[in-house]
């Protein structure tokens, strides 16, 4: 549960609580529409209380636009029944207009429900069109009703106005149910982690309680609110409230929806993240305080060691930004994590070689994480030489993948190693994982030589961007029972991408250190590693602890001269957080690019703003050496970032290294 929620949860409800007490008792007192004012200042408390808080700029508009139309509710109701009193065509035409949101507002849930944990966007909006044409002429109906009577039937006895349901009456409340209902069985079935499923019992409540008091109104009392002694217990605009903004409310607090509380709960990294890792960041703290006073020979060795276990929790940290869009994952993306991760062997006079051959293949992404921490776990232990093969084939209707890697000696802490059938590292790899992905993995020796070998052959599958897909059978099953620790929530991509990011500049200036800047002090290779732990440290993350404010531009420049690079800023860093959080992932990769691509040292960064976006330009000073740019880490993850909230990225690089970004101001 979203403990950074629950805040805003109370006042809804205590608010809510009051509201329907000043319902009962505004029969004895002389002031009324109480009712109708504090409900339409609860929705607005409710829509404004999103702006900072749902990451998603898509679901907060979806959401938002909701709780405006529940607004209009309760706006016609008031004018009805205070201003066009009486039988007249003005005061029904506001009695139609409460289908307006009524009508509107099932779909919007059921766009919102699409939308949760995938890429369900305008694009896909096509799929909706015939529900949406649906929508509109069902509101056409209702709100010309005068000229047909087909939805409701009026005529007038006695100088009273009655009205009973037309022939298309039931059809409206259909349509509502059935949307609501495939709404709630999508974001159910969306809801696979048991972090979310143990308390889902909270908004199947609230939905459940809903129809109860929807029920109760329409077919036990004949569309009438229900009376206690005489005197109305609610009116069925409140009950369109808590079917809408209860439910959804009450998947924020469970963390389905992503949130900016969340991200706070989960203390800016993620659950399964921290489970993988957490050996390796113990590790970095223990390494860091026996070096802080060594000698310069013995601090270096020991920075290297830590470098080598930041570029495995960084590359961890991409392949789960990567994962987390689908189950299938390139063996590419496996051969770059290999490659950074060897680079630390030069320093540490560690003779390592890296070969590959075959076509890049897709692989379920598990079993290229599981690979990844075995090599890790395998070359820890090497001495002086290692090195690692990577085989990958494509036949008719399979791919198959063969990882050996050769060390001059046999690793560490294996057991079983006199069992007649073969020796299984069990101590290296989590088998259990293997087993589930049907790979075998095998160690012999050979020539003073010790090879460790996997293999492992699957049939050639589609990307299925599914949570709850399988994708081999019975198989599937068991792989979702392991996926807790080796693959994240979706809404932790924003906490994934400030540990890739962070780490990323922390290992760039490590590296300069390693290879003898004269800038970078070994005091500045300590703070970078204790910024880096701070920032991935289960309480508070490294701004609180440091108190420094890092979305200022003084921070970012300095951050930029800690790595030798000189830092202009034209404009205004956006104060939208999500816009902030994604100027800082482009200042990283900008920088980090420099710093890899150019024989320069200037950054330039240039923000402007118009009515409806900021534009973002990072340009160097025209020193780029490379050729095309080939998107890959950082520049992927943050032209999915800038994507997924509805901007664009544009790449430039024949006359200097240029991004640009347009992105809109909250999420328009």
């Amino acid at each position: 549960m979203v403990k950074g929620r629950l805040k805003t949860e109370r006042i809804l409800i205590i608010w809510a609580v009051l509201t329907a007490l000043w319902h009962y008792i505004s029969y004895f007192t002389p002031i009324g529409n109480i009712t109708s004012i504090s409900y339409t200042c609860l929705i607005i408390f409710w829509v404004f209380s999103l702006k900072d808080e749902i990451s998603d700029t898509y679901i907060r508009r979806i959401m938002s636009l909701g709780g405006g139309l529940l607004t209009l509710l309760f706006i016609f109701r008031f004018i009805r029944w205070n201003i066009f009193t009486g039988h007249t065509f003005y005061n029904r035409l506001m009695w139609y207009g409460y289908y307006i949101p009524i009508l509107i507002t099932p779909l919007l849930s059921l766009m919102i429900s699409l939308a949760i944990g995938g890429k369900f966007r305008e694009k896909r909006g096509w799929y909706l069109l015939p529900l949406k044409l649906v929508c509109a002429l069902l509101l056409i109906l209702v709100l010309t009703n005068d000229l047909h009577g087909l939805v409701i039937r009026i005529w007038y006895e006695d100088g009273r106005e009655l009205s009973s349901g037309g022939p298309l009456y039931y059809l409206f409340f259909f349509w509502y149910i059935l949307l609501m209902l495939t709404a709630f069985t999508i974001a159910y079935r969306k809801c696979m982690l048991s972090s979310y499923r143990k308390h889902w019992i909270i908004p199947l409540s609230v939905e459940l309680f809903g129809f109860l008091l929807w029920f109760w109104y329409y077919v036990v009392n004949n569309g009438s609110s229900p009376k206690f002694n005489g005197y109305s217990l609610y009116n069925i605009q409140e009950v369109y409230v808590l079917l809408f903004i209860g439910f959804w409310e009450s998947l924020i607090l469970i963390g389905l929806i992503p949130s900016v509380s969340l991200a706070k709960d989960r203390a800016w990294i993620s659950e399964g993240i921290l489970v993988t890792v957490s050996d390796e960041i113990e590790e970095i703290r223990d390494i860091l305080e026996r070096i802080r006073e060594a000698e310069d020979e013995v601090f270096r060795r020991g920075i290297i060691r830590i470098a080598f276990i930041g570029a495995y929790i960084k590359r961890r940290a991409n392949l789960e930004l990567i994962t987390s869009e689908n189950n299938l994952l390139s063996t590419a993306e496996l051969s770059l994590a290999i490659r950074e991760a060897l680079d630390y062997f030069d320093f540490s006079r560690i003779s390592a070689g890296f070969e590959e051959s075959g076509e890049s293949v897709e692989v379920p992404s598990l079993l290229i994480s599981g690979i990844f921490e075995l090599l890790k776990n395998v070359i820890y232990r090497t001495v002086s030489a290692c090195y690692v093969k990577l085989v990958t084939g494509r036949t008719e209707g399979s791919v198959t993948v063969t990882m050996t890697i050769e060390a001059d000696m046999e690793p560490a802490g294996l057991t079983d190693r006199n069992r007649p059938d073969c020796d299984r590292p069990d101590s290296l790899a989590d088998m259990e994982l293997f087993d589930a992905l049907g790979a075998t993995l095998y160690m012999r020796e050979e020539d003073d030589t010790w090879k460790l070998t996997l293999n492992a052959s699957y049939p050639v599958l589609k990307k299925d961007t599914s949570r709850g897909s399988s994708l081999y059978g019975r198989t599937g099953y068991g792989l979702s029972q392991i996926t807790s620790y080796l693959s994240l929530e979706k809404e932790a991509l924003l906490t994934k991408t400030r540990i890739h990011d962070g780490l990323g500049r922390c290992l760039l200036i490590t590296k300069a250190y390693l290879l003898g800047s004269d800038t970078i002090t070994r005091e500045a290779v300590l703070s970078e590693w204790d910024r880096v732990l701070a920032e991935m440290s289960e309480t508070e993350p490294a701004a609180r602890l440091s108190g420094i404010d890092r979305t200022g531009r003084d921070y970012f420049i300095s951050q930029a001269e800690s790595m030798g690079v000189d830092a202009v800023i034209s404009g205004d860093i956006p104060d939208d957080r999500s816009l902030r959080d994604i100027f800082n992932t482009a200042f990283t990769v900008h920088i980090t690019n420099v710093l890899k691509h150019t024989g320069g040292r200037k950054a330039y960064i240039d923000i402007s703003a118009s009515d409806t976006a900021y534009v973002l330009t990072f340009t160097d000073d025209d020193a780029y050496l490379g050729g095309e740019i080939v998107e890959k880490g950082g520049l992927k993850n943050l032209r999915q970032r800038t994507e997924d909230m509805g901007g664009t990225m544009v790449i430039e690089w024949k006359h200097g290294f240029k991004i640009i970004l347009t992105l809109p101001k909250d999420g328009k």
